[in-house]
């Protein structure tokens, strides 16, 4: 079944290839068929760790798609794509989107990593510092954390905003992969002072040190009454701590090595805990938000043409083998592969379902108490999320920077 299952993953990520990069899907809905940047980049980054040049080349295309299309200020397309003969670009819906930037730094240092192509990171070096510039511009306040507005991520009909964690990450990742493949000591005393900011702020300990916390009052909120913490806080506001789970945000604190091995361990059994029947697999964001509870109202809000989130599906709650890939991968760096091939395993069984009948529907995220099949199907970046943990599995894995430039303090 998982050779199989592998096989049928690599495939659509092959299908998907066209002249302008990685499609989001082989549906024929227009929004889907389009080069999106945080999709067509986690399916490149999926197709380099796969070894193959079509692949990498479709990374590329997808990276110089992007870059043509970069607006003047530094904003990366959130999708490109074409209509009426005509080439439209959009930075984003409700609000624009901040994480397209880090994904494209990260995607192009690790094309170049993967294949020597230095010309091409030296090409795009103009579009990188740009970018770059725009992230600290969002700082706002020049104090290290990026501002995010309400649906200014993957997210995009959730309700986190304020210094996200999952943004602060990316960036973090961006910010490594860039000093590290240009040499530039700079950004990697930056990267330095963010690792600091996202140790500290995110899992908040009582003898943290004062200096590097950001919202004092906050913090001391957070703590009090708490035992220790499972898992890493998904947003800071100025209001205080959203204290959800997030899943693609913690995978990230993983695979950057952000935490000790205490933390590591909490973790991991927070984990455990919420991957439930019938899917085995991980929500996105949990808890889910209820009817009647805070944020229910901005949630219902939050969408352009239809609402999708009622508890326990979408983002609120809902499971996406695409970031529960990126889990797994966290898995394999925390020496846990047995549940990282269960975790696969689960992520075949459900892109292998099909509401319309055929097998293999590979649809965008799935319903966490029913199992049902939801969203978009033949999403290439739910088979990219199964390629990733193949292949973390193997022993291989993708480029995540010098973690050792500032290394964790005492935590609890």
């Amino acid at each position: 079944m998982d050779d199989i299952a592998y096989t049928r993953a690599r495939n659509l990520l092959s299908d998907s290839v066209t002249e302008d990069g990685f499609l989001a899907s082989l549906t024929p809905t227009t929004n889907y068929r389009r080069i999106w940047a945080r999709d067509g980049i986690v399916c490149g980054l999926a197709g380099l760790l796969a070894g193959e040049a079509r692949l990498a080349e479709a990374l590329k295309h997808t990276l110089e798609t992007l870059a043509a299309h970069q607006s003047p200020l530094g904003h990366i397309p959130s999708n490109v794509h074409e209509e009426a003969g005509t080439r439209r670009v959009s930075f984003g819906g409700l609000a624009g989107r901040v994480d397209t930037v880090p994904w494209f730094i990260i995607g192009v240092c690790q094309y170049a990593h993967f294949t020597g192509d230095g010309s091409f990171s030296r090409a795009l070096l103009p579009a990188l510092r740009k970018g770059l510039q725009l992230l600290q511009a969002w700082e706002f306040n020049e104090r290290g954390l990026v501002y995010v507005p309400q649906s200014g991520d993957w997210a995009d009909e959730y309700i986190l905003h304020g210094y996200v964690l999952y943004d602060q990450v990316l960036r973090l990742w961006a910010l490594r992969c860039f000093a590290d493949h240009f040499e530039e000591p700079a950004v990697a005393e930056q990267a330095a002072r963010l690792t600091r900011l996202i140790q500290t702020n995110y899992w908040p300990v009582p003898e943290a040190s004062r200096d590097a916390v950001y919202h004092p009052r906050a913090y001391d909120l957070a703590l009090e009454g708490q035992g220790p913490r499972s898992y890493w806080l998904s947003a800071l506001t100025p209001g205080g701590y959203d204290t959800k789970f997030d899943l693609l945000a913690n995978a990230l604190c993983v695979l950057l090595r952000l935490g000790e091995a205490g933390q590591d361990a909490r973790l991991s059994a927070h984990a455990r805990r919420l991957a439930e029947p019938p899917t085995g697999l991980l929500p996105s964001f949990w808890p889910s938000i209820l009817p009647g509870e805070e944020g229910w109202s901005a949630l219902q809000a939050n969408c352009r043409y239809g609402f999708r989130n009622t508890p326990g599906e979408f983002h609120n709650g809902g499971i996406w083998p695409v970031w529960n890939g990126w889990w797994g991968a966290a898995l394999c760096v925390l020496g846990e592969r047995e549940r990282a091939r269960e975790l696969l395993s689960s992520i075949h069984r459900l892109n292998q379902l099909d509401a319309e009948g055929s097998e293999w529907g590979f649809y965008e995220n799935f319903h966490a108490r029913t199992g049902q099949p939801l969203g978009t199907r033949v999403c290439t970046w739910s088979s990219a999320g199964a390629v990733l943990l193949h292949h973390f599995l193997e022993g291989k894995s993708l480029y995540f920077g010098e973690a050792s430039s500032c290394p964790p303090g005492p935590r609890s």
